[in-house]
This record gives C-alpha cells, structure tokens and sequence, in this order.
C-alpha cells in the first residue's frame, strides 16, 4: 500500500515531487524570506489536507473532519525529507482564513460561517484576554514540532460535498409534494453514502447536517427527520422559521423508512426463493433427496414470508399515497385560504357594489362637464349673432394664391423651353461637326485616287484607264456615303426635336 505521501503526489495536482523540499521545509523561515512561497505552501497543505480526508486517507477516517496529532505527522512523514515542519503553521493560516473552523464552534455557534463581522464574541475576547495574560496556551497548532491535539471542520470539504453530491439530492427533494421533502436520517445518510461513494461517519453527518440548515438554508432536521425547504423558497430569513419538523413529518419519514427497508427484504427474500429453488433442482438430478426436501422446505417459508412482507409493502403504499393525497390536499386547501384572504382585502378596499356605482356616476358627471366645455370652446366667435367674417378679405387671399400659382407654374414652363433650345443648339452643332468631317474625309479621299491615276498614267494607258474607273468608283461610292450621311442627319434633325416635344408634353 502507497504511503499518504505517495498517494497525495499521485492525486492532488497542488502536490507535486518537485515541489516536496518546500512542502517540506520550516515553513516559519519561508514566511519571513519569501512570502509568495509561503502563501503557495499553506496552500497546497490545505487542499492535500483536504483532499486525502475526502478519500478517507487521513489515520482517522472522517470525510469533513481533520483530527490534529502526531498521529498526522508521522502519517505524512516522507521518507527522504522526514515530517512536515511547517504543518503547523498551515493549520494555524487554514483556521485564520476560515478554511477550517474548531468542530466545537461549529456546532455551537448560531452564526453562518459566511458572515463577516468586526465586533469579536465574548468568547473570542475572553479567550484573548487569557493568551495575553498567560494563563492559557497561544492557540497555535505548532507546538514546540509537534501537533496540538484538536479537531477541524473542513470548509472546503463541506463545499465540494455540497456541490457535487447534494445539490444532485436535493434535486429529488424538493418537488412541490410536501412528501417527496421528507426523509428519515436512516435514508439520507444512505442515499448520500450512494452518491459520495463511501460511508460519513456520525460525527461528519452532524457537521454537514449543520452546515445545510445553517449556512446554506436548505432544511431542517432533528434526530430522525429530514425536511428541505420547497422549490419556491429563495429567502431564507422568511422560511427558516416556518420549515420545521412536525409530528406528521416524523410519521412521514418513518413511513418512507420502512417502505425501503421491506423493498429491500422483499428483494432478498426474491434472490433467496430463486436460489433455493436451483439447489432443489441440483439435488434432484443428484437424486439427494434429503437435500431437495430441505431445499424445498426452506423455499416454502421463504415464499410464505415474502408473500406477508409483499402484502405488507402494498398496504403500506396505499397509506403513503393516501397521505400524499392529503398532505398535497393540505397545501392546496391553504392557498385557496391564502388566496381568500386576499381577495377579501381587495374587496374592502374597493368598498362593495354602492361605492362603484357612485364613482362611476361622478366619473360620467365630470366627463359630461369636459364634452360641454369642449363643445363650447369650439364654437365661433359671434358679433350681434353671426360671426365675423369678411368675404372680401377671403376673395383676395384666393386671387393671390392663383396668382402665385400661376407665376409659378410660367416659370417652370420657361425653364423646360430654355432647357429644350439649349439640348437642340448642342444637337446642331455636333451635326454641323460630323457632316465638316464627312466632307473632309471625302475630299482626302478623292486627293489621294487623283494622284494614284495620274502615277499610273505613264506606264500603262489600260491600267490607267481601270484606275481611272477605279477613282471614279471610289467618288461615286464617297458621294453616296456622304449623302446618305446628310439625309440621316437630317432625318435625326427632324425626329429629335419631335421627341422632344413630345416628351414636354409629358411632363
């Protein structure tokens, strides 16, 4: 088996080989002369520490509880670097910062570990008192090398327990059946031994049942029953005085507590009747009679028993949901009281069917008022009985609205035209330029045949003759091109304005 140093290198990562000779070394010369490594230090002692009480690695195996002794330290002890000096020093730091917190003051103190407060107890002052006069010890754990004799809740433990295991619990808790909240001790420490995956000693049970109801709210217990609060209890203050544990709840959890434990023997009973059955078989084809009779005598009384814990468990379902319908019937019964009381509040401040009508009767009177006043405001002022007005006035005004309209709309029209000639100026002049340019192109052409005739004159008289022809071709087929271009252009002078004209009397 590994030693629990081996096993804390092997499973808490803040815990690493290379780091042992710190881990290791007086922890009270680190805290002068580098105080980062001491921090770190303190630090991974308390999370080995709580880590290897989690896994039941500790000499005492507690879950949530450290048991302070040499007992620890030589547990600890390293071959090669001997037991840790500085272990006192942690502890002292871990119950400083609240890490860990004295199993005797946990128990007893009615205040939440969580709150925060600068006026010290009486207790804390008188214990003060006595360290400054010498009559009792400092209170640290490092005593001369050796470990004060104590015992440490683990805070961190009580966390992790919480968050993993109980949350996941509550979670089949609290439904809004006030039967499905209740559950005895027995069954609590069972379904949590199921989930954490070993066994709470009673001491831890105490401890964590504390930190549930106290610090975390979520229930209320005595020494049989378990009660969590409701699904719609977020305020602790206002439910912690009503979640109590009453008779009835008592009965409940006794009920639940007995359900289980003959499902569990019914269960039994059942491997038992099937195995005594194949030992019958066996015994037979033996032919060992004695031991066939034995075996079948045997799964008789078996069978008789498990028919009278099978009849037992159903009668006792029936009574838990004949209780369940009740306790849900009690709930409901009260919201409708609940939800009565309120509106019988509502209904006395409306002040009965009389006090409506009568501020509805006000309500119409005032807003009759508002129409008359209205009606009255929107009437015209009157002189001798007819309203003043003066058509001349209202004549002239049109007259000159029509004027302004009319100005305004010659205005518009002269802009289109003075817009059309300059579009039709530009149109002709592009004209005039591309025809100066059809013209000239022509004449260079009729240049260049003429030369191109008169330099083949002189060494042929037929070829001059086919250039000739040829020159004349070319002309010809110039001047048709060119007409053809001034009577397209012309076409283009006569439908451009067209469209244009066309397209002002559109707009």
């Amino acid at each position: 088996m590994p030693s629990l140093v081996d096993w804390l290198v092997s499973h808490e990562p803040s815990f690493r080989a290379p780091r042992l000779p710190s881990l290791y070394s007086d922890l009270n010369v680190q805290k002068t002369t580098n105080p980062e490594g001491y921090t770190a230090n303190t630090t991974a002692w308390t999370s080995a520490l709580t880590r290897a009480a989690l896994e039941g690695q500790l000499p005492v195996h507690q879950r949530l509880i450290l048991h302070t002794s040499d007992d620890l330290l030589n547990a600890l002890a390293s071959p090669r670097y001997g037991r840790p000096s500085g272990l006192g020093n942690v502890l002292d730091e871990a119950v400083r910062s609240g890490k860990m917190v004295d199993l005797q003051d946990f128990l007893t103190s009615e205040k939440s570990i969580y709150t925060k407060t600068w006026i010290p107890s009486p207790l804390s002052i008188l214990k003060w008192g006595l360290r400054r006069a010498g009559l009792v010890g400092t209170g640290s754990y490092d005593v001369n090398g050796h470990l004060r004799q104590g015992s440490l809740v683990l805070v961190s433990a009580l966390e992790e327990v919480y968050n993993k295991h109980i949350v996941k619990l509550r979670e089949g808790q609290t439904s809004s059946s006030l039967t499905d909240r209740i559950v005895s001790r027995e069954l609590f420490v069972k379904e949590l031994n199921d989930l954490f995956g070993g066994k709470l000693s009673q001491q831890d049970l105490s401890v964590l049942l504390r930190y549930l109801s106290r610090d975390k709210q979520i229930l209320a217990y005595d020494e049989t029953t378990i009660k969590f609060k409701g699904p719609h209890a977020t305020t602790a203050t206002t439910e912690s005085d009503t979640v109590t544990i009453t008779h009835e709840d008592r009965s409940i959890a006794s009920l639940k507590t007995l359900i289980s434990n003959l499902t569990t023997q019914i269960s039994t009973l059942s491997a038992r009747v099937a195995t005594l059955q194949t030992t019958a078989q066996n015994a037979v084809k033996a032919n060992n009679r004695t031991g066939a009779m034995s075996a079948l005598r045997s799964k008789k009384l078996a069978e008789k028993s498990l028919e009278s814990r099978t009849n037992t468990l159903h009668q006792l379902e029936e009574v838990y949901t004949k209780i369940e319908a009740a306790a849900d019937q009690v709930e409901i019964v009260a919201a409708m009281e609940a939800s009565a009381g309120v509106l019988k509040t509502l209904n006395k401040k409306v002040g009965g069917v009389d006090k409506v009508e009568d501020v509805l009767d006000s309500l119409r009177e005032e807003m009759a008022k508002v129409d008359e006043v209205g009606g009255v405001i929107a009437e015209p002022v009157l002189d001798g009985g007819r309203a003043v007005l003066d058509e001349a006035e209202v004549d002239d005004e049109f007259e000159a609205m029509e004027r302004e309209e009319r100005l305004e709309r010659e205005k518009t029209e002269q802009a289109q035209r003075e817009k059309q000639q300059a579009r039709e100026a530009e149109d002709t002049r592009r004209r005039l330029q591309e025809l100066d340019r059809l013209q000239l192109e022509a004449a260079e052409k009729a240049k260049e045949s003429r030369q191109d005739g008169e330099n083949q004159q002189t060494t042929d008289p037929i070829q001059t003759q086919q250039t000739q022809k040829q020159s004349q071709t070319a002309d010809d087929a110039v001047e048709q091109q060119l007409s053809k271009s001034i009577e397209k252009m012309e076409r283009m002078d006569i439908a451009e304005p067209q469209r244009e004209g066309r397209k002002i009397a559109a707009e």
